[in-house]
């Protein structure tokens, strides 16, 4: 590590503190004023240096460094890989093979390789191969498959689905059910003004039975999305909005200030409508809940994939459950919440509080420090 570095300057506060440089082409980060501890290498689909920069912007929600702001903060040196796409096998090269060189000689034996999904291939392979002693741990979502599981020394699973998954992939591998959480510090406090519902999810998402359910509803709905899903009419009462290509990390043409102010602003609820996923394979939709929830807005989500196990949203008061696949019981839970905006605010309320209390970046950070530390 060469020892000049130079303090991140950036408007946004929450950053201060955190100094940069550049080691074999990757962005570093590590904390200015204590003591470097353990390095980690972070690998994501989303991430390095173009998402860092928009943190310091204040155009992305810190939480999608998925808590390497704050490990940095307790000491950690987090270099940043630039993005990694899902492996594809007709094109296995170069990959993650690229980041050998990084592993090899940044990382010392016992520092961390952090995987924020289900992406490696060349590393834990060779890891596996060669005995590495870097610690390698990936993230999963759900059910979904992990290359190489038994070279992990842990694995976090952000649902009890994922946990589930991971100890009977990965027996000899350390596994901690961590849910995310968003930063909180990001997220406005709206005056709740109820006058529409709001759809703004990406992944899986099911339009046609969101359309169908729109038709039986006297309500006003507005739909952002990627481009107009094909194929699809929609009632008068549904405005739709192409929020433009690519996730919300990315270029977009509704910024976050916009979606929180002009669009969530006015939301009776959050809706959170999906395809049916009946063996768990996914947790589609948990961005999209959590932004909800630290913004106090009510949820109506499917009751399908991993969500419901992680966050039962009927018990917690926060949102009511639509059966997969079912616009006749979809509209009729519509209409329940706006008929009865006292009920619908006092849920926003329930699921703020549940932000504050548990789904938060920092809650997550501490758990990920201390997962770390037991490895």
């Amino acid at each position: 590590m060469s020892p000049a570095t130079t303090a991140t300057s950036a408007p946004n506060p929450v950053l201060a503190g955190i100094t940069e440089s550049r080691e074999q082409g990757l962005l570093v980060l590590a904390p200015s004023a204590r003591k470097h501890g353990r390095r980690v290498l972070f690998i994501n689909s989303y991430g390095g240096s173009e998402v860092w920069a928009k943190v310091k912007q204040g155009l992305l929600p810190p939480h999608h460094m998925w808590g390497c702001i704050e490990l940095v903060r307790l000491g950690y040196e987090v270099a940043l890989a630039e993005p990694l796409h899902h492996f594809n096998y007709r094109r296995p090269f170069p990959h993650d093979l690229r980041l050998l060189r990084v592993v090899r000689s940044w990382l010392r034996p016992d520092d961390i390789v952090y995987c924020g999904h289900t992406l490696l291939f060349w590393v834990p392979l060779l890891r596996a191969l060669l005995g590495r002693r870097r610690h390698l741990v990936s993230m999963t979502y759900a059910r979904e498959e992990l290359d190489f599981a038994r070279a992990h020394r842990g694995i976090i699973a952000l649902t009890p689905a994922a946990a589930d998954q991971a100890r009977k992939i990965a027996p000899q591998a350390k596994v901690a059910h961590l849910a995310w959480g968003c930063d909180l510090g990001f997220f406005p406090q709206l005056a709740y003004d109820p006058r529409w519902f709001l759809s703004c999810g990406i992944t899986h998402r099911d339009f046609p039975t969101l359309s169908q359910a729109a038709r039986q509803s006297p309500h006003a709905l507005r739909l952002i999305c990627p481009g107009l899903p094909p194929g699809i009419e929609w009632s008068p009462n549904v405005t739709v909005i192409d929020g433009g290509k690519g996730w919300n990390h990315q270029k977009s043409a509704v910024s976050y200030q916009e979606l929180f102010h002009e669009h969530y602003a006015g939301s009776i609820a959050s809706l959170i409508i999906l395809k049916h996923d009946p063996v768990q394979y996914t947790a589609v939709g948990f961005t999209n809940l959590l932004e909800a929830l630290a913004l106090a807005r009510p949820v109506i989500v499917t009751r399908t994939g991993a969500i419901p196990g992680e966050i039962d949203v009927e018990a917690a008061g926060c949102g009511l459950f639509a059966p997969p696949n079912d616009p006749a019981a979809l509209a009729a839970l519509i209409t329940q919440l706006g008929r009865d905006p006292a009920a619908a605010q006092a849920m926003g309320q329930k699921g703020r509080a549940l932000a504050e209390r548990h789904y938060n970046i920092g809650r997550y950070a501490e758990g990920l420090h201390q997962f770390f530390a037991s490895l």
